[in-house]
């Protein structure tokens, strides 16, 4: 089959857990024997707007296109007029029998009935919430959970766009922002309906997408991602050795690496010790602000680093924490500390607590509460009993084989 995957950034710049599903799946389709390209954008003052770069990354054939992100009015930044001529023109030359959209953002969702209109099959993969909210993470600006979002009524995400009054009708600046939200929502919901194939690797965010209206939860396609690599035996506490903590991800406000660093206040002289892995330049002010609450404290901050070196990182942990304060969807970082053999401890919200039984298969604590994951985390340091018993009850690690394996199925299925 001819596939184009389809999403908004692309590795190896961007090392999400999007970035990272979408080419793993996109490798091992070309592994095995398929016609596989990947279209992405990617923001570069240095070029024009609209350029294309060709390349290969892992058997992997590339598609970048230059987006330089910068609208004249809100709305296009959601129906994206060059990115849908763009992508219009991409369906004409590469004649594609599948498009699997990974992520709609910079793209537009009008991109999906045009897929269908080219004569593509159109899967779409609901990685987070973005075609609910432009920040794609359901937080108000003061860090709460946004549930505005789920009926097309919040704004504040969209006002970092700027917006003519002309092209908005409403008396006020209020009631155009207003109808904006709502043209959004309408325009996203619309064209999802447009897709054959909707999948979600959690149950949770589906269940978010059927109360916005924008599909039934129990037509959704539920499938976990899928992980390449050594399934590691459960790893087991060495009571003599201080407990080495990790976080690994992106180290910005709505991931809580901040709840994590202040658990650590409440630990000191405790074994314990936390190493952060995450780019700290992506938000500067946030990682400074970090650091400045981790003084005195046995914590300490790593930066980034390539995938080569991800097996590494892991290694070299005894747990790894999730503190996200956002309706974070399925972490792949959960399940690959569970391939590495080390429990998890994650915060009760959203895919993670569908993740995790608390005391089963790791521990839980409440959104943002610093004092509960302290608890949580002391009880691992001082029973290694505990510890054992969580490491060895990890789920079943669902392989990238099994995620391929069932994705072509749903590819080759009659409409």
């Amino acid at each position: 089959m001819k596939i184009v995957v389809c999403l908004h950034d692309y590795l190896p710049r961007h090392p999400g857990g999007t970035e990272i599903h979408a080419h793993d799946v996109a490798r091992e389709l070309a592994r095995r024997g398929h016609e596989v390209t990947a279209l992405f954008t990617e923001r570069d003052l240095a070029a024009q707007d609209g350029e294309v770069r060709e390349g290969r990354l892992d058997g992997v054939r590339t598609l970048e296109v230059v987006h330089q992100r910068e609208y004249t009015d809100v709305r296009e930044s959601f129906e994206e007029p060059r990115s849908l001529e763009v992508f219009q023109r991409f369906m004409g030359e590469l004649r594609p029998d599948v498009v699997h959209f990974q992520h709609l953002a910079v793209w537009g969702s009008r991109v999906l009935p045009a897929a269908r209109a080219a004569g593509a099959r159109t899967v779409v993969t609901l990685n987070d919430y973005w075609l609910l909210c432009d920040l794609a993470t359901l937080l108000r600006p003061d860090g709460e959970l946004c549930t505005d979002g789920l009926h097309g009524k919040c704004t504040s995400c969209l006002r970092r766009h700027p917006l003519l009054a002309e092209r908005w009708s409403g008396q006020d600046p209020e009631a155009r922002w207003q109808a904006a939200a709502r043209a959004r929502f309408e325009r996203h919901r619309t064209d999802l309906a447009s897709a054959d194939v909707v999948v979600s690797p959690s149950r949770f965010l589906a269940r978010q997408f059927e109360a916005a209206g924008f599909l039934r939860a129990a037509d959704c396609e539920i499938l976990l991602y899928g992980y390449p690599g050594t399934l590691h035996p459960p790893r087991r506490r060495d009571p003599s050795r201080k407990l080495q903590v990790g976080f690994v991800g992106g180290v910005y406000p709505s991931k809580g690496v901040h709840v994590l660093v202040q658990a650590f206040r409440h630990l000191v002289g405790e074994p314990v010790a936390l190493r952060v892995h995450g780019h700290l330049d992506w938000f500067p002010d946030y990682a400074a602000g970090l650091r400045r609450e981790a003084e005195g404290l046995d914590v300490s901050f790593a930066g980034g680093f390539g995938r080569d070196q991800a097996e590494e990182v892991l290694s070299n942990l005894d747990l790894l924490v999730v503190p996200s304060i956002w309706y974070e969807n399925m972490p792949i970082t959960i399940y690959e500390a569970r391939r590495h053999g080390i429990p998890v401890v994650v915060t009760n919200l959203g895919g993670m607590a569908e993740a995790v039984e608390h005391g089963v298969t790791g521990l839980t604590f409440p959104r943002g509460d610093d004092v509960a994951l302290a608890e949580r985390l002391r009880s691992l340091v001082h029973d290694p009993v505990l510890y054992d018993r969580l490491a060895a009850a990890r789920p079943p690690i669902v392989r990238l084989d099994q995620v391929v394996d069932r994705l072509e199925r749903l590819y080759s299925a009659p409409r």
